[in-house]
């Protein structure tokens, strides 16, 4: 069997397909938890875990537990009737999995199998001889972090899960600064998009304040950028002055930089990017105009240089980024 899309594991679900063995690997753990609640969910019923049921499911860490522990918890009768559930966390550390194989069969429904297993790692050894069985006979899951392609679209998902209606004037901005989150995931993007829904303004993500006497709000973020890509040393010096001191809000930054700043060496160079937004795109096509791709490139090693001195030199971050403010803009 080869390799299976969550959106195919979820059109089985729908038809009351059921894999004894599921195998979610990967580094975005909201894909992975999100499918796991829909196969528990197919398995035991819309109650989940809850009441008897509780006595059908055990959630099992692969780093302390044997594959011969496993294998006999699946195995086990269930004492609330039906199938057992068994969750298996850290799937990646459990020791001679071959014993596991035994696990292994066709798809089935609910009443025709007696376990379903979901093994929930952070990735899969191909080289092993048990990975290429769980290719062959269970259901594979790559649960990987989304491409730059495909983030916006996961964004739009998550603003409408929470019930946001975002209008398009504010839509731009917003995605633009969620789509170049540095560090990416699901779970961060959720978490922005959770401190929006408390403040509707976009200037509150990442640190922004607001109420700025000189109209710059959200210092910590949009102002500094548009400043500092358009080259005005004047305004992101004065800017910078705001956030320097403060890691909440310059560490993020720092990450919106960089994303930013290999989107235009992708787009100095000639070379395909992500699909963006057009907000996105028409930003930093502006930006482009100000920037030569070795200024660019330039600037990539001037901004890792940045971040370890912020992380591992007592060097005062109102100098470290009154430095790079002054050595990449200009005045007016």
């Amino acid at each position: 069997m080869p390799r299976l899309e969550p959106k195919v594991v979820q059109r089985e679900l729908d038809q009351g397909q059921l894999w004894p063995v599921y195998w979610l690997h990967g580094q975005e753990r909201m894909k992975s938890r999100e499918l796991l609640k829909r196969i528990r969910r197919a398995a035991l019923g819309e109650e989940g875990s809850g009441g008897l049921l509780g006595l059908s499911e055990e959630t099992l860490d692969g780093a302390d537990t044997a594959a011969e522990a496993i294998l006999e918890a699946a195995q086990s009768p269930s004492l609330g009737g039906g199938l057992r559930f068994i969750v298996v966390r850290d799937a990646h550390a459990i020791k001679d999995p071959d014993a596991l194989m035994e696990l292994l069969g066709p798809r089935g429904t609910k009443d025709s199998l007696a376990s379903v297993c979901v093994f929930i790692s952070k990735d899969l050894d191909g080289r092993k001889k048990f990975s290429k069985a769980l290719v062959e006979k269970a259901a594979v899951v790559p649960c990987e972090e989304v491409p730059d392609g495909e983030r916006e679209a996961w964004i739009q998902y998550l603003l409408k899960r929470r019930g946001l209606v975002v209008g398009p004037k504010e839509l731009g901005p917003l995605s633009a600064r969620l789509v170049s989150l540095d560090p990416w995931s699901l779970d961060i993007v959720e978490q922005e998009i959770e401190k929006y829904s408390l403040h509707p303004a976009s200037e509150v993500l990442l640190g922004g304040g607001s109420g700025d006497p000189d109209g710059l709000s959200g210092a910590g973020s949009d102002v500094f950028l548009e400043a500092f890509f358009a080259r005005d040393l004047k305004a992101a010096l004065r800017i910078a002055e705001r956030f320097a001191d403060q890691p909440d809000e310059s560490l993020p930054l720092l990450g919106l930089i960089g994303w930013n700043v290999r989107q235009l060496a992708l787009l100095a160079s000639g070379s395909r990017g992500a699909k963006l937004n057009p907000y996105v795109a028409e930003r930093l096509q502006r930006w482009c105009r100000n920037w030569k791709l070795e200024e660019i490139l330039e600037l990539q090693s001037e901004l890792a240089e940045l971040d370890f001195c912020f992380k591992q030199t007592p060097l005062l971050p109102l100098g470290l980024w009154s430095r790079l403010v002054m050595k990449f803009c200009r005045l007016g």
